[in-house]
C-alpha cells in the first residue's frame, strides 16, 4: 500500500469508529471502572476518526491544486540562479561597468529582449536565455547579450546553439559578445571588448 495514500486514511477512520463503537459495547458492563474506560474509548474512537476525515479533506483539496500541474511533474526551486564561474564573472562585469550608465541582469530569456515581428509560427527559439544583458540604467533598454562559454558550449549540440542565437541577435540588431572561462578571468580584455560594444 502506498504510503500515506487514502485507503490508509480510511482504514484509520474506521479503526477509529470501531474503537467508539466497542465503548457502546460496554455500556452494559458492570464493572467498576468501566464507565471511565467507555467514554475515554469513545473519546479515542471520535478523535482518530475525526483527525482522518480532516487529513483525507486537506489531501483532497491539495490533489485538486496539483491538477493545474503535468501528471507526475514536480517542480522544485533552484539554490542558485548562477553558477560559480558566472557569478564571478556577473561581480566582474558590475565592477568594469558604470552603474550610473548601465545595468547587468542575469540569466536572460531573449524572449525578454527581441520580438519576433513576421515569420509567423511559434517563437520558441526566443526561449533560450543568455547568461547576462546589459541594459541602459535609465530606461533599461537593452543594450548587449554577454555570454559565458564553459566547456559544454563545444558539444555539438550547443555550438548549433549558440549560432541560432548569434543568428537571431544579429537580426534583431542586438549585440552579442561571448567569453570563454579563460578569457572571463582577464579583466583588461574583457573591459576592452566591453568598450567595443557599449
Amino acid at each position: 500500500m502506498k504510503k500515506n495514500s487514502p485507503v490508509t486514511w480510511i482504514i484509520i477512520f474506521l479503526g477509529g469508529a470501531a474503537v467508539a463503537a466497542l465503548s457502546f459495547l460496554l455500556a452494559g458492563v458492570e464493572v467498576e471502572g468501566i464507565a471511565g474506560l467507555r467514554w475515554t474509548l469513545f473519546g479515542i474512537g471520535v478523535f482518530v476518526a475525526a483527525a482522518a476525515v480532516v487529513v483525507c479533506a486537506a489531501k483532497s483539496l491539495k490533489k485538486d491544486e496539483r491538477r493545474l500541474l503535468p501528471e507526475g511533474a514536480e517542480y522544485r526551486k533552484k539554490r542558485k540562479l548562477m553558477s560559480p564561474p558566472e557569478l564571478e564573472f556577473y561581480r566582474l562585469l558590475s565592477k568594469l561597468l558604470d552603474p550610473r550608465a548601465f545595468v547587468v541582469i542575469p540569466q536572460t530569456a531573449l524572449v525578454s529582449v527581441i520580438d519576433k515581428v513576421s515569420g509567423g509560427g511559434f517563437r520558441s527559439e526566443l526561449f533560450r536565455t543568455a547568461d547576462f544583458c546589459v541594459v541602459d540604467a535609465s530606461d533599461f533598454e537593452p543594450l548587449l547579450l554577454v555570454e559565458l562559454n564553459d566547456a559544454s558550449h563545444f558539444r555539438d549540440d550547443r555550438v548549433l546553439r549558440d549560432e541560432k542565437v548569434a543568428a537571431i541577435c544579429a537580426d534583431a540588431g542586438l549585440p552579442l559578445v561571448a567569453f570563454t572561462l579563460e578569457q572571463a578571468k582577464n579583466a583588461k580584455y574583457v573591459r576592452n571588448e566591453l568598450a567595443r560594444r557599449l
